[in-house]
């Protein structure tokens, strides 16, 4: 039995970052991990959709995009991450942990004939990611079928491909195989791409799909999966069949949790439900000794900055410090051409922030259906490194006292506690320039507050210019303040500026009125004297100082022109204003 001041399940993004902190904070630590070192969105997920994607953008050949994406993803070799591991001072455990009782993890080594291996730990961290969801499809197992991880690895170039599921992952891989010649079919149950955002977010999508030569079906479940002698043959509810040489699956994950042994620390998580943590990031209602902490998409997070983001979270309060993790302005991306970027709340009909992230992954349907390849590489993120998409990233936190966190969500009428201001980018200067389809944007305010809650872009390279929407949303700057922010010329910041006045003249005349009440009622309430009550009182009126206007001052120097030529002044531009 081996003794370790922290113990962490999985080596994601997550898991790799806490450990590394741990030990350079003087901690023992032990990282186990089966799969590969560093996290699936370094092989498997945002690095070669990325990748591919801008092979696509560029015009480049299919062989040559994958001899790139090889080249980004170090060809699957993760010796390197676990060599940095090793050099900070983690102890690396190639193999699966379970916990055997409190305070202590069993490992089964990834090697069949080494014998199991006992660890102790004060705290421990599980950061063990997320898995792929089969849909209930019928003869789904009996197609040739690829989960985004596979397709992501895999040099094919399908001639007909049917997508599954338009999220993020789904529509990403969709502009890329319709990009390079494949004929692509995606289906997304939901009524629009991105079920999570605004519509006008899905739509402008889908369009930008629809021209790269790719055919969508919306509101329709696949129901029915054939094998053919020309490949295979996917059946819709409505009745319609799509054929196609290979099916991708991107239609929903769940937290990977099964088998970790959880009920030995008193902890049930409901199959397909995320691991509930509190604002620390540490697992609430644990029995026995150590602490437990977790990180990544085991807590309904997934995206790899907030995977990263609650490490730093988690490291800090194992070191001793007190940490809490604001979920508010979490990003989420897509990178297709054009890019959606979205963060913070966004008015219904779309889903609120704390809705489950993993929508096809619920009891029902999400305890028989995971994808049984090998759920260790057959995942879109390990622990959180992924481009799939997700509906804000408040999912699963608990508050301190086990109540749910108010990170600046409510809980109902979201709509009609946001003010909206909508721009074109073809408005501005810079669309003129790039000659493309420019996009749209819209950003949302707290109607009581008047501070920036949410935003929602769709762009090209939206991430890029959308980055100080992050920061407003987080530092809870009010719109009157970032109203008077001067963006550079020509770029698409300038429809952000001109978004947020229009959101600021909106909240100002909404606030007015209320705002005056609120003045006299605080007078009121203080005892203190209105102007008028003061005068009634005096048996007097409010009156203007006699002589007080029309006053003339004498001004002690010269403001014309000719104190300029008197003081051998010169005004001119400066040598770098080409204007």
């Amino acid at each position: 039995m081996s003794a370790f001041d922290v113990v962490v399940l999985g080596g994601g993004s997550a898991g790799l970052h806490v450990a590394t902190e741990a030990a350079g904070g003087g901690k023992s630590v032990a990282l186990v991990e089966a799969g590969l070192i560093g996290g699936e969105s370094a092989y498997l997920a945002c690095l070669p959709s990325n990748s591919l994607l801008l092979s696509a953008a560029r015009g480049e050949t299919w062989e040559d995009a994958v001899a790139r994406r090889s080249e980004v993803t170090g060809g699957l070799d993760d010796s390197a991450a676990a060599g940095q591991l090793a050099g900070a001072g983690v102890t690396v455990i190639r193999g699966t942990g379970r916990i055997a009782s409190p305070g202590t993890v069993e490992v089964q080594p990834a090697h069949p004939d080494e014998a199991s291996v006992l660890l102790t730990y004060a705290d421990l961290v599980i950061a063990t990611g997320c898995e792929p969801v089969a849909p209930p499809i019928e003869g789904l197992p009996d197609i040739p079928a690829w989960t985004t991880a596979e397709s992501l690895c895999s040099p094919d170039l399908p001639r007909r491909l049917i997508v599954l599921g338009g999220g993020a992952a789904g529509c990403e891989l969709t502009q890329v195989y319709a990009t390079f010649g494949s004929q692509v079919t995606l289906v997304e149950a939901e009524p629009a791409l991105l079920p999570g955002e605004p519509a006008f977010a899905g739509d402008l999508l889908a369009a930008a799909l629809r021209r790269a030569g790719a055919e969508i079906y919306l509101g329709l479940r696949a129901t029915k999966a054939e094998r053919t002698p020309e490949g295979l043959t996917v059946a819709l509810e409505d009745g319609t069949r799509i054929e196609a040489d290979r099916l991708l699956l991107a239609s929903g994950r769940r937290p990977r949790l099964s088998g970790l042994g959880l009920p030995a620390l008193g902890i049930t998580v409901t199959p397909g439900m995320a691991l509930p943590t509190t604002t620390r990031c540490q697992v609430p209602g644990t029995s026995g000794s150590g602490r437990v902490w977790a990180a990544g998409d085991v807590t309904g997070i997934t995206h790899t900055h907030a995977s990263l983001y609650q490490a730093r979270v988690v490291a800090a309060n194992i070191g001793g410090q007190h940490r809490e993790a604001d979920y508010s302005a979490i990003p989420r991306c897509v990178f297709t051409t054009p890019s959606v970027f979205a963060v913070g709340i966004v008015p219904e009909p779309a889903r609120s922030a704390r809705e489950d992230e993993f929508p096809e992954a619920r009891p029902e349907d999400g305890d028989t259906g995971v994808w049984p390849e090998d759920g260790d590489t057959g995942a879109w993120a390990d622990d959180g490194d992924t481009g799939v998409w997700a509906d804000d990233g408040d999912t699963g936190v608990w508050a301190e006292d086990g109540a749910a966190e108010d990170s600046g969500v409510r809980e109902s009428g979201v709509s009609a506690g946001l003010i909206t201001a909508r721009a074109d980018l073809g408005d501005t200067a810079r669309a003129r320039l790039d000659q493309g389809d420019p996009g749209c944007l819209e950003l949302y305010a707290d109607a009581q507050t008047g501070v920036l809650a949410g935003a929602v872009a769709v762009g090209p390279d939206a991430a890029s210019w959308m980055g100080e929407v992050t920061l407003a949303i987080r530092a809870k700057v009010p719109v009157t303040v970032l109203a008077d922010v001067v963006h550079a010329f020509p770029t698409y910041g300038e429809a952000l500026q001109s978004a947020v006045r229009e959101l600021a003249a909106a909240w100002d005349a909404a606030a007015k009125p209320d705002r005056y009440e609120r003045v006299i009622r605080a007078v009121s309430e203080t005892g203190m004297e209105t102007p008028e009550d003061d005068a009634r009182e005096q048996h007097q009126d409010v009156v203007a100082e006699e002589n007080s206007i029309g006053a003339i001052h004498e001004v002690p120097f010269e403001a014309n022109e000719a104190d300029a030529v008197d003081q051998e002044l010169a005004v001119g531009f400066d040598d770098d204003d080409y204007r």
